[in-house]
């Protein structure tokens, strides 16, 4: 709720960690505008007597010299990474894995696949390892293998 240890004192932005709930509450501290817009949103909606707790899925993106790089997620503790597309060409994603579960994703010029996962994520659903090993993502970008 963006509420710090001291009653009635409330904090958002590079300066906290916050529990992330689609990594079990674990507490993170993302530095990035997204996460400090959404957590100033929740704390001003709880200074208001609210009661709205954080649910974010923290995503950032940005594009330089001509290429788009997305991220989404949260991938400390990662113990795998699976690549699918040519990292020579600059076009690929990159699904960050925990067991067996995907905890994050980073694409170069592979849009919208990183704006899928978020919002499978968002939803409460568990992308699992297996489902990307194959190298048939189809299914996250709705286009044909």
């Amino acid at each position: 709720m963006m509420q710090t240890n001291v009653p009635g004192v409330f904090a958002a932005g590079d300066v906290v960690t916050f529990p992330l709930a689609f990594r079990n509450n674990k507490k993170v501290n993302v530095p990035h505008w997204q996460m400090a817009h959404t957590q100033g949103r929740i704390a001003a909606l709880n200074m208001l007597a609210q009661g709205t707790e954080i649910n974010t899925i923290p995503y950032l993106w940005t594009a330089m010299f001509g290429k788009s790089v997305r991220y989404a997620g949260n991938g400390e503790g990662f113990d795998d990474v699976i690549i699918q597309g040519d990292l020579e060409e600059l076009k690929f994603v990159a699904f960050y894995t925990r067991n067996d579960e995907v905890i994050a994703v980073a694409s170069m010029n592979y849009d919208p696949i990183v704006s899928k996962v978020a919002e499978i994520m968002a939803s409460g659903k568990t992308i699992r390892k297996r489902d990307v090993e194959t190298g048939d993502i189809s299914w996250l970008t709705g286009k044909g293998s």
